[in-house]
């Protein structure tokens, strides 16, 4: 039986959320702005279903609009914003944000000369506040936190970073990348003073290809997308009433099981942190647990290849990764790697282990045993 264990990347869907999401193709396939009974039928699921993924952050359904996913999410939020405060040209940001926010930027500085400006962050992955605060100033229109980075975990307290930069200037603009966060940690918008956060389905053992978008004032955006008017006029077109609905039974599981989840996944990462070293001789940790989310272990081990021991792993049915899928598919050292400073000879060899709700504690032992043994088979090769 598999070990899965890069759900940072993606989940295995939720068996009761895969029912649904087949039930709901089968038996409420209506358009929902049909007037006849069917399209009534599937406006009320659509109606349901936002309240349950509105109540995982606490936020009012007329505040979420539906996307397909995290990068939409981002982009929409970003763009929406920079239309919004177009005048103010300096934008606040990290390199270790996800690709779908930094390759934004990018294209950003060419198309619409924006200003992007860093600021710090320690050898950990911690950011330096200090330097964020003192950066901000009159020509400052947007800050972007991600809630949790998706490579090493780390986790930021957004309620007391977005208080701080209102507390500087109520005019700057704050978008989260909560995609790492929503479903596994607690958050409340009603707390936070943000504008703007994404979020997705499938890192939560929901359906692919759906996610969301929170918009503190949504009357002041403009259409994403034009046509029917769907999604009080911002993102237009025919609703996905199965996918809604999938990922509204995943919100209704997640809200139930958080507080047992977060528990369990905090043990094993645990776990993983005091046997790691009893088997393998020069290994790293990155990120501690106090300051990361439990869901995410990121280590380093000397003189090894990550994608080699990857490739072993795979043949014992375990399935690890070495980094964020997303910017595995850019050449080079990410970011957040480079910012944490790692040994040259133990960068190569660094690989994220991330949990969901199907780890458990008892593969713990075995997957360790196998790290162990390929990685004595790979020093072998490299150290010749």
């Amino acid at each position: 039986m598999a070990v899965y264990l890069d759900n940072a990347a993606t989940t295995k869907i939720d068996s009761e959320a895969l029912n649904k999401l087949i039930e709901t193709h089968k038996n409420n396939y209506g358009n929902p702005s049909s007037l006849h009974k069917m399209g009534v039928n599937s406006e009320k699921i659509y109606k349901l279903n936002l309240e349950y993924i509105s109540n995982m952050i606490n936020a009012k359904p007329s505040n979420i609009i539906i996307t397909s996913g995290g990068t939409e999410g981002n982009n929409t939020g970003l763009w929406q914003i920079i239309r919004f405060k177009n005048k103010k040209k300096k934008i606040l940001t990290t390199k270790i944000e996800h690709p779908s926010v930094t390759k934004y930027w990018e294209f950003l500085k060419e198309e619409k000369g924006i200003k992007v400006q860093h600021y710090g962050y320690y050898n950990n992955g911690e950011y330096r506040v200090d330097d964020l605060y003192e950066k901000i100033d009159d020509s400052t229109g947007l800050v972007t936190i991600p809630f949790v980075n998706s490579e090493i975990g780390f986790l930021q307290n957004i309620e007391e970073m977005t208080q701080k930069i209102k507390g500087i200037s109520k005019e700057v603009l704050i978008h989260v990348d909560g995609v790492q966060g929503f479903g596994k940690l607690k958050i409340d918008v009603s707390k936070l003073k943000i504008d703007t956060m994404s979020f997705s389905s499938h890192k939560i053992h929901g359906p692919k290809g759906i996610g969301g978008l929170y918009i503190k004032e949504p009357d002041k955006f403009v259409p994403l997308l034009y046509g029917g008017g769907q999604q009080k006029n911002l993102r237009s077109g025919t609703e996905d009433i199965p996918s809604i609905a999938s990922f509204g039974k995943t919100c209704e599981i997640a809200s139930k099981t958080m507080d047992e989840n977060y528990e369990k996944v905090k043990r094993i990462n645990k776990m993983y942190r005091e046997l790691l070293p009893n088997y393998i001789e020069e290994v790293i940790f990155n990120g501690n647990l106090e300051k990361t989310s439990p869901y995410i272990l990121n280590l380093s081990i000397k003189d090894i290849k990550s994608e080699v021991l990857i490739h072993f792993l795979e043949m014992d049915d375990i399935y690890i990764s070495s980094g964020s899928a997303c910017s595995s598919n850019y050449k080079g050292i990410s970011e957040t790697y480079q910012a944490l400073n790692i040994p040259q000879n133990f960068l190569d060899g660094t690989v994220r282990i991330s949990f969901g709700r199907y780890s458990n504690e008892k593969d713990v032992k075995y997957v360790v045993e196998k790290i162990a043994k390929h990685t004595n088979e790979i020093r072998k090769m490299v150290r010749r």
